[in-house]
């Protein structure tokens, strides 16, 4: 719900900051104060179409903004969520700019946000009865909503948007395939090649790895040669080789020794050098012994290399993927080969979930048609206590394709006279019979109604005290599930108030300013006063006043 309400710059309204609290507030001030002005900027705050012409006079824009308690709203607290909008459990503030240059600017706390944004989460904010205004309970989709939760189809329709879905792929899946029919020998042919292309190369994950290592090898094998030999020829064929310099040096130490020289340490380190030595050349010998050197080898990788290229340029960035993708290759032909039988087995099992499908569409049709007669008549009693004793009220059921949500086409119908044909609700063309049929209509489904805010924008037009006694009486007892805002003309609304808005103009500088301000209790009964008696207030309308305050509470 809507718990503060600012204002700058718009219309007539220089600058007003709003209180709104839970229950019936009403909105009252003389014609052309500027009651409609407040309407139509939360309107703009939630994603109506923005006009320069709003401004005001000699300013360079207008600002908007709201801060509403979301705490028990899932569908907006979604939509933020879907957003990735952060601290959005219970307190958000939106705001809209409309700058003369024409553009417009909207935030969700203090996070820029599109226009077609604030309009979809606008309708699970607030919705308004008024003429000319759209509201959710003119959507078709949101009185098939409404229709199911009363009717408690939650359950028949989470069972059918299952089936569906399956129904659609195994649909999808067989049309996929008889749109390959056409070309089905073309692409057996096509597959068949192409399996054999890649089959034929014998690949494996691991080579390009062996043919990165071995490659350079097999391109300086000349080189490798040259470099081995005359570290070969260093070590043990010279005729100064290491090898003959280390066995003289073994030779000279047993001399040192013999001659009374410690040369432990010495023969044991030379001992090993020795060996090291010896070991290094075998290695080379090994590495001479295993060098293929010959051009075919180097041919053979080389083609090799290209091979691989080729097939990645045609069927995937690495090995892997090409061997993944003669994988699907050989799915894909098993199916076009097998498509006779692949059809019949599909068409098999689209028979049996369409049959299911059909049958949960009727179970939820009959729940909806039967809710739908109860509705009706309720929304018509609702109506002639609201003094349209000869309104009538349907909702047309008529087949249409099959979706999830079943195959009915939903549509609430209205006549506001006796023997006239009745026609779609959104097609009502006076203001105060949509705020009462709406009114009637949101009392009746008030519970399964997910909207935090309902505007009523001057229900009362064209009806007597009677029957603004009792729009009051229903307003404020609709008040009690959510928070409801109504511009009213009648005392007996008014009275029914548990806050009351007074808005009021102003001469400031020789300009008109329009004003809001919430009503104490004093107040209250003399702006309800003067609504009865006129500008001159008697005291005969203030006990009026009083008394109908009195009668409301009680």
């Amino acid at each position: 719900m809507i718990t503060n309400l600012s204002i700058k710059n718009y219309a007539l309204i220089e600058n007003i900051n709003i209180n709104l609290k839970k229950g019936l507030t009403v909105i009252t001030g003389e014609t052309g104060a500027g009651k409609s002005i407040i309407i139509d900027s939360i309107d703009l705050l939630l994603g109506a179409r923005a006009s320069t012409s709003v401004i005001r006079t000699g300013e360079t824009s207008c600002i908007i903004a709201a801060e509403f308690d979301i705490s028990n709203n899932e569908n907006v607290k979604k939509i933020f969520s879907e957003l990735a909008i952060s601290d959005a459990d219970k307190d958000v503030i939106i705001r809209r700019q409309i700058d003369t240059s024409g553009k417009s600017k909207a935030y969700i706390n203090d996070i820029p946000v599109s226009i077609s944004t604030l309009s979809n989460i606008g309708k699970y904010l607030v919705d308004f009865y008024a003429q000319h205004k759209s509201n959710m309970l003119f959507e078709q989709q949101y009185q098939r909503h409404i229709l199911d939760d009363i009717a408690g189809n939650q359950k028949l329709l989470e069972k059918l948007s299952k089936k569906y879905s399956e129904l659609e792929e195994l649909k999808n899946k067989k049309e996929d395939i008889e749109k390959n029919n056409t070309d089905r020998e073309r692409l057996i042919d096509l597959y068949n090649y192409q399996i054999k292309e890649i089959t034929s190369a014998s690949l494996s994950p691991e080579e390009e790895e062996t043919i990165e290592t071995e490659l350079p090898k097999l391109k300086n094998a000349e080189k490798i040669k040259n470099i081995t030999s005359e570290m070969i020829a260093i070590l043990h064929r010279n005729d100064c080789s290491v090898l003959d310099g280390l066995s003289t040096i073994n030779k000279q130490i047993d001399l040192l020794e013999q001659y009374g020289i410690n040369t432990e340490n010495i023969a044991k380190n030379l001992s090993a050098s020795i060996e090291s030595a010896e070991e290094v050349y075998a290695e080379i010998e090994t590495l001479v012994g295993d060098m293929d050197a010959s051009p075919e080898a180097l041919d053979k990788m080389l083609e090799r290399q290209q091979l691989i290229k080729k097939l990645k340029s045609k069927y995937g960035k690495t090995i892997q993927e090409i061997l993944n993708y003669c994988t699907e290759l050989e799915t894909k032909l098993k199916a076009l080969e097998n498509y006779e039988y692949n059809i019949e087995q599909l068409q098999k099992q689209i028979d049996i979930l369409l049959k299911d499908v059909i049958e949960l569409c009727k179970q939820i049709s009959y729940k909806r048609k039967k809710t739908a007669k109860t509705v009706a008549k309720k929304i018509v009693s609702e109506l002639a206590d609201l003094n349209m004793k000869n309104a009538q009220f349907e909702i047309s059921f008529e087949q249409s394709e099959i979706t999830s949500h079943g195959f009915d086409k939903i549509e609430f119908m209205f006549s506001a006279n006796k023997g006239e044909s009745l026609n779609p609700l959104s097609l009502v063309a006076s203001g105060g019979e949509i705020s009462r049929v709406m009114l009637a209509l949101s009392t009746t489904v008030s519970d399964n109604y997910n909207v935090d805010t309902i505007i009523f924008d001057e229900i009362d037009t064209g009806t007597s005290g009677m029957t603004g006694e009792k729009i009051g009486k229903k307003l404020k007892s609709l008040a009690g599930k959510r928070q409801i805002v109504s511009i009213s003309h009648l005392a007996q609304i008014a009275s029914n108030a548990d806050n009351h808005i007074k808005i009021y103009k102003e001469i400031e500088n020789d300009r008109n300013i329009t004003k809001a301000k919430i009503l104490n209790d004093k107040e209250r009964i003399q702006e309800i006063a003067k609504i009865i008696s006129g500008e001159k207030i008697t005291e005969h309308a203030i006990k009026h006043a009083e008394e109908m305050i009195k009668f409301s509470q009680e």
